[in-house]
């Protein structure tokens, strides 16, 4: 009864938590503040794939599986069969991401902790400061459905349930390419560290064979050569094998990377939120997280290494899973009694206050405001499936199309007429993070001197051309 008590208050928490994950993803959207190489990118593929058509992306030119071996985007296609519609994503990652406290739970008691305690970490799970951050802040993510099903291969192979432990691998390979490698180290894992010998070897196997055949050959002919984030380690290397050798034959170069300011930084910010109950004897947990963990440190793209980009996605459930073996540690040495559940809750509460990133809707996100009724407007006015030349805060609700593209300073009235675009709908008061405008701010004047235009809608900084 008691177990049963206790999957009634997770499922409660499952849909609290996703609900007010999925409201801040959707109101982020309607102040127009996501971004087109993000939601904009899967919301074309997924609803191209959706109609027949070849899911290939107008912003990159690439097919849906380019874009880091995601096949998992293929299970989201039936949705927009039933309705294209881009709040299916973020029901999608709402739903993940909160789902992963139940395998937190299980993992929970299988450690041998009361329901009381399982239920004060699956709570740590929700509020850690990441999952909120990365959920509304970089838009869409697949990985983040990679999240639970890494908390269920840890619980299947613990368990000794291999079925499911093939399809959790299955989900999380199917998520991104370079989650091969986490595969991998969790193989490792679960070799050395919980004596699984047949079920590590199989993890191994099966992340380096995905590895070679994403990211080794599938994703690189898929984006005409190259693999994807290479250019994010520039400074090792202009491919993985390249990056891979220097790092193997030229340590100095990583080294300082390690104890950099910036670096003893991001380490602080991942433990904080757990750092109350961490146990050195089961440091070992993290391992699955490791190469995610070191490829954000060796990275020269500084937003690698914070609690708001998804780089850090597939790292935190590991450190969950090291503070709920931490706290059975605990308890068998008789030491921290004062760590009660009500304690880790009060803890996990603060450190959601302190590093979550709430308080973007007022700080970054409400800059729309002023014209949001117009965009709306214009954005209802684009009628047809025609091309679309617009803003990247523009483009995620136009995206359902075969080509739609974003302007550029460099982009001039006769360029455009020349071209196939049938709209170009422009917003010369909202600017970018760099306090920029995306075009020349005389190029809605000189549309309307372009006898190729007409000016369908202009109101609050907002205009709407369309081909004559």
């Amino acid at each position: 009864m008691k177990n049963k008590a206790g999957l009634i208050y997770i499922s409660w928490m499952i849909a609290v938590s996703a609900l007010i994950l999925f409201i801040f993803s959707s109101l982020r959207h309607e102040l127009y503040q996501s971004t087109a190489l993000d939601l904009a990118a899967f919301d074309q593929w997924i609803y191209l794939a959706s109609q027949g058509l070849p899911p290939i992306s107008s912003f990159f030119g690439f097919h849906m599986i380019g874009d880091h071996a995601a096949f998992i985007l293929y299970l989201i296609v039936p949705l927009y069969k039933i309705y294209p519609d881009v709040h299916w994503l973020f029901a999608v990652q709402a739903i993940a991401l909160t789902i992963g406290c139940v395998p937190v739970y299980a993992l929970s008691l299988q450690a041998g902790l009361s329901i009381n305690y399982a239920r004060a970490i699956s709570i740590s799970y929700l509020l850690y400061p990441s999952l909120f951050n990365i959920n509304f802040f970089t838009d869409f993510r697949p990985e983040a459905i990679a999240v639970p099903a890494l908390l269920w291969a840890m619980w299947a192979g613990i368990s000794h349930r291999t079925w499911q432990l093939i399809i959790a691998i299955v989900l999380v390979l199917s998520c991104k390419d370079i989650l091969s490698l986490t595969v991998i180290a969790f193989g490792v894992w679960l070799w050395f560290s919980q004596h699984r010998r047949m079920y590590g070897i199989g993890c191994i196997v099966i992340g380096v064979v995905w590895y070679l055949m994403t990211v080794g050959y599938l994703v690189p002919m898929l984006r005409g050569g190259q693999a994807g984030g290479v250019v994010f380690y520039s400074s090792l290397g202009d491919s993985p094998k390249q990056i891979i050798w220097n790092i193997i034959t030229n340590p100095s170069l990583i080294l300082g990377k390690f104890f950099a300011s910036e670096t003893l930084f991001y380490y602080l910010l991942l433990l904080l939120p757990v750092i109350i109950g961490l146990h050195w004897r089961h440091i070992m947990t993290i391992i699955p997280a490791l190469p995610m963990f070191l490829l954000n440190i060796l990275s020269d793209y500084s937003p690698q290494r914070d609690l708001i980009n998804h780089y850090s996605l597939t790292i935190f459930p590991f450190l969950i899973v090291w503070l709920l073996r931490s706290i059975w540690q605990y308890q068998q040495d008789k030491k921290r009694g004062w760590l009660k559940p009500r304690f880790l809750i009060v803890w996990a509460i603060i450190a959601f206050l302190v590093l979550a990133k709430y308080e973007f809707f007022i700080t970054r996100y409400l800059s729309s405001l002023s014209n949001l009724n117009s965009l709306h407007t214009a954005v209802s006015l684009v009628q047809t499936k025609g091309s679309v030349l617009t803003t990247s805060r523009i483009a995620p609700h136009l995206s359902q199309r075969q080509i739609i593209n974003l302007i550029n300073i460099e982009r001039k009235p006769d360029d455009i007429s020349n071209g196939s675009v049938e709209y170009v709908l422009l917003d010369v008061r909202t600017k970018n993070r760099r306090n920029k405008l995306e075009f020349n701010p005389e190029l809605p004047n000189q549309l309307k001197n372009n006898q190729a235009f007409k000016l369908v809608y202009q109101q609050d900084d907002v205009y709407l051309f369309k081909k004559q």
